[in-house]
């Protein structure tokens, strides 16, 4: 798949422990943050203040200021080369390229980001794991697209604009991480990123199928949305590993420039 991308998407807590050197030294250590470009090792002023104690209600702490933080950020931050988010925008993705299917979207922005909430958290301190769960109301996707070939029975012909409305959207997001030094300085490194959806019902629109045959088009257009269940088992996976890929990159190139002192309260390394 060949994705091309200019977004970012931001979780995170900072731990606050009395024995987090303790923490450390024995790698039992959880961090979830995707910042792009950000050069400097202190977090924006209106993110400090969402931290959490490792001893005490940190799940709770973690839910909450991860919902007060997603607003904040979808902002976007010049100063620390943070996008704005809504929408977010991918330039290029190459969804399906088989045999009998090919299907290119250009220009793509997704909205909705602002509005996702975080529903619960699952980790383990010991294997460095962690699966977020979020949820959503509505997220539109919109954008240029190029087919050729056929969806399931149906012939489908054309390029134009396209418009998707994902509705009650449960999301997981999930990656192991693990400490690496360099320097004399501890950071973050990412071993993989996986996404897992579910969502009540998607609506697919796509203009200028067939030339601009509105009647082929609508046909086309009913079939697709009467089969909405599942066509997204087929573009679902593209657009999720787009997402989790582009995350892990994000989340690598900005983890090699800040040291775990950029993240964490009174920590000694």
């Amino acid at each position: 798949m060949i994705i091309r991308y200019s977004f970012v998407f931001q979780v995170f807590f900072v731990v606050n422990s009395s024995d987090f050197q303790a923490v450390m030294n024995s790698k039992h250590i959880f961090i979830l943050s995707f910042i792009v470009g950000a050069l400097s090792n202190e977090l924006p002023d209106y993110l400090k203040d969402k931290r959490c104690s490792l001893k005490k209600d940190f799940k709770d702490c973690f839910i909450k200021n991860g919902n007060l933080a997603i607003p904040l950020v979808v902002r976007g931050d010049p100063e620390y080369h943070i996008p704005k988010m809504n929408p977010m925008e991918i330039s290029f993705i190459e969804l399906i390229s088989t045999p009998s299917l090919g299907l290119n979207l250009t220009n793509v922005k997704l909205y909705g980001l602002g509005e996702v909430r975080l529903e619960d958290l699952k980790f383990s301190w010991e294997e460095n794991w962690w699966t977020l769960y979020l949820k959503s109301d509505n997220i539109t996707i919109e954008g240029d697209y190029a087919v050729d070939g056929k969806v399931l029975i149906m012939p489908i012909k054309g390029n134009g604009r396209f418009n998707v409305l994902l509705k009650n959207g449960r999301f997981s997001a999930s990656s192991n991480v693990r400490i690496v030094e360099m320097n004399g300085e501890k950071y973050f490194k990412p071993l993989n990123m996986s996404m897992e959806y579910k969502f009540d019902k998607v609506e697919f629109n796509f203009d200028n199928l067939f030339d601009g045959n509105k009647e082929l088009g609508d046909q086309v257009n009913r079939f697709l949305n009467e089969n909405w269940s599942p066509l997204l088992k087929d573009f679902g996976p593209g657009i999720a590993s787009t997402i989790a890929a582009i995350i892990k990159d994000i989340f690598q190139k900005f983890s090699a420039k800040i040291s775990l002192k950029g993240y964490f309260l009174d920590y000694d390394n």
